[in-house]
């Protein structure tokens, strides 16, 4: 992806030399993607917590008794990959497992108290980049970033289980 800074590179719009406003604003939500991430892992660290752990955490504090595979869909991860996600926060007590209420096959998954108490305290560092972007970016036009982007993420979703 070009940087922002160097706007007169390739065109796919059509017009050489200029980069349309989707072109940008792909650009624009790759490097924020990057940025977000790198600065959750870096306030994640304090915690030897992974990113993918939190949002295990996270998922499971809202949505508790959930197996291991509709965690690993909720969490955009392949079941393999949550396995040993869930294994590492079970090592560590924040997470347990138990029977599934609804399937004699599933396990069911939770966080501990000791992870409810962790998470809160890794939300409250992760939450830090959300104040920083509420300074630049007025409640109302976060509310029309927000319906923009979801469209847009749904559009590529789409096509993305078109795909597989």
């Amino acid at each position: 992806m070009p940087d922002s800074d160097h706007h007169s590179t390739q065109s796919t719009a059509g017009t050489p030399g200029r980069l349309d406003a989707t072109s940008l604003m792909v650009d624009a939500v790759f490097r924020m993607e990057r940025a977000v991430v790198r600065l959750q892992n870096q306030r994640l660290s304090a915690w030897n917590m992974t990113l993918s752990g939190y949002a295990a955490l996270r998922v499971l504090a809202e949505r508790p008794e959930l197996s291991l595979a509709q965690l690993a869909r909720r969490c955009h991860v392949r079941p393999q990959t949550m396995a040993r996600i869930v294994t590492a926060l079970e090592e560590r007590g924040f997470m347990a497992r138990s029977p599934h209420p609804e399937s004699q096959r599933a396990i069911s998954l939770m966080v501990t108290p000791e992870g409810r108490t962790v998470l809160d305290e890794m939300t409250r560092a992760v939450n830090e980049i959300q104040t920083d972007l509420a300074q630049v970016l007025p409640p109302d036009q976060a509310e029309l970033l927000n319906t923009a982007l979801r469209s847009c993420a749904a559009v590529l979703e789409t096509q993305l289980r078109h795909l597989a």
